[in-house]
């Protein structure tokens, strides 16, 4: 108790402001949310400060040596209603609350390393080369503004929900951080060898790894800065415009595709469009105005894809569609019904079971995708009239597997390889309108050919429908009837 006094005290002495003495004595969580209960429990004052009032007076004549005026309690006493009352701030509508990104500037870091030196020397038997001294400064100023912004707000902290951007800067930064190069001329020098390194003088990372006291000379650095360092008196931090970025959401549903001129994704060959619109575009048109983004602020995927010329029936194949800066992390029923609609309107694209996703449901449509199975009909044509042979040879309830070599048509954007893919049942029908024509049920792996499967471009994919009834097939129309996946849950709506 008697030495927590004496550091105190001494920190008091140098300039160093309350909130960064009970940084410097680890403070727990619950003490900066109230600093003065904070001291007067470990009995560091006499409760005679409301609010700290009296030392406020004090900082603004000598600003803290170690924070550079960032803890001020009636600057950050001020930051919430500001937030509540920015216009950019009250565009979004989250449920899931708030979360922050603050930005300091690197200076913080060399003042909290002259105190590391000044402490270390002064109280050995507390503080130690190997052991930062101190709650990081950012740590300590989230844990004041998030229990403020929570209060004032009415909303919980929560990673789901609205950024708020607060950047700082130091006018003098770059003045001190200078000298440093004096100190450890090494470790410039290789940031200016790598050309990786970006432009700034030096980064965060690369301060907190090179710039320790086990890291660098003692002597060296006190030559070139004051231990403990000395107040910037009329110069402190800046705090700069608040900004804030929307939550990223995930909206999940299934989609028919009814057309056979439309890709899946705006199809784009040496940046010229091949044909306008395309299933992303189609369903974004109608779900972007709610979230209050531009089609550029989707990210889509999906359980496969089909070629242009294939139909996609059934119930439809999952999709989800990432959902960068939201204005809002709701989907109200009725708008969900809208949504649907309106993509209907279309005659090409039909969505259903359209609901919000948590990132982590995601596993279900980016993993395990050669295990899900993919049921297609296929319309095939044959060179001389189909026999009742060809059709019992296409009728197979055994799996097998072939090996499709990467097909010619796809060669120019997939590595040449030779995979092996399962068919798990065939079943086939003869047309009685036309002699030359079979419909075939084909349940087979998920990233099958099937076009291939059928035709066995010239012979790179074996057995082939080709080789298996010993006559030339060719695939004329191709559906999707079904995907093997239980997600996202249906809807029926």
């Amino acid at each position: 108790m008697a030495q927590q006094t004496e550091i105190y005290d001494y920190l008091r002495s140098v300039d160093c402001c309350r909130v960064c003495c009970l940084r410097f004595l680890k403070g727990g969580k619950e003490e900066f949310v109230d600093i003065d209960a904070a001291l007067l429990k470990r009995g560091l004052e006499l409760g005679d400060h409301v609010n700290g009032e009296q030392k406020v007076k004090k900082l603004k004549e000598n600003v803290c040596i170690a924070c550079l005026g960032l803890f001020e309690l009636d600057r950050i006493a001020t930051l919430a209603c500001e937030v509540k009352e920015n216009p950019s701030y009250q565009q979004y509508q989250c449920e899931a609350g708030f979360l922050t990104s603050i930005s300091l500037p690197i200076v913080l870091h060399l003042r909290q390393l002259a105190l590391w030196f000044d402490l270390v020397d002064r109280f050995p038997q507390t503080f130690s080369p190997e052991t930062p001294p101190d709650i990081a400064v950012k740590d300590a100023l989230k844990m004041i503004i998030i229990h403020q912004l929570e209060r004032i707000l009415e909303k919980p902290f929560s990673v789901d929900g609205v950024m708020i951007n607060v950047p700082y800067s130091f006018a003098n930064e770059e003045e001190e951080l200078r000298p440093l190069e004096q100190v450890s001329p090494g470790v410039f020098a290789n940031r200016k060898a790598n050309k990786h390194t970006k432009k700034e003088f030096i980064s965060r990372n690369a301060f907190e790894k090179h710039f320790t006291p086990t890291a660098i000379n003692s002597d060296r650095f006190r030559r070139h800065y004051a231990v403990p360092p000395v107040s910037s008196e009329g110069v402190g931090l800046v705090r700069g415009e608040l900004s804030f970025t929307g939550p990223t959401i995930f909206l999940a549903g299934r989609y028919n595709k009814f057309s056979r001129e439309l890709s899946q994704t705006p199809w784009m060959v040496d940046g010229k469009r091949k044909m306008e619109g395309s299933v992303q575009e189609t369903i974004g048109a109608s779900i972007a105005p709610h979230f209050g983004v531009s089609d550029e602020q989707f990210i889509f995927s999906s359980s496969g894809r089909e070629d242009v010329d294939v139909r996609c029936l059934g119930e439809g194949r999952p999709f989800v569609l990432e959902i960068v800066g939201a204005k809002t992390d709701q989907l109200p029923e009725e708008v969900a019904i809208r949504m649907e609609q309106e993509v209907g309107k279309s005659q090409t694209v039909a969505i259903r079971d359209v609901q919000l996703v948590k990132r982590e449901d995601l596993v279900h449509i980016r993993h395990g995708e050669e295990d899900k199975r993919k049921f297609y009909r296929a319309l095939c044509v044959t060179a001389e009239p189909v026999t009742e042979a060809m059709v019992q040879k296409l009728r197979i309830d055994e799996p097998f597997v072939m090996q499709q070599v990467t097909p010619l048509r796809v060669l120019h954007r997939r590595t040449l390889l030779q995979r092996p893919r399962t068919v798990y049942s065939v079943k086939a029908f003869a047309c009685r309108e036309n002699p030359y024509a079979l419909v075939v049920d084909i349940v087979s792996q998920a990233g099958t050919y099937i076009k291939e499967l059928v035709h066995s471009d010239f012979g790179r994919t074996g057995p082939s429908f080709r080789s298996i009834i010993e006559a030339e097939i060719d695939i004329h129309a191709l559906d999707v009837m079904a995907i093997d996946l239980d997600w996202p849950k249906k809807i029926r709506r």
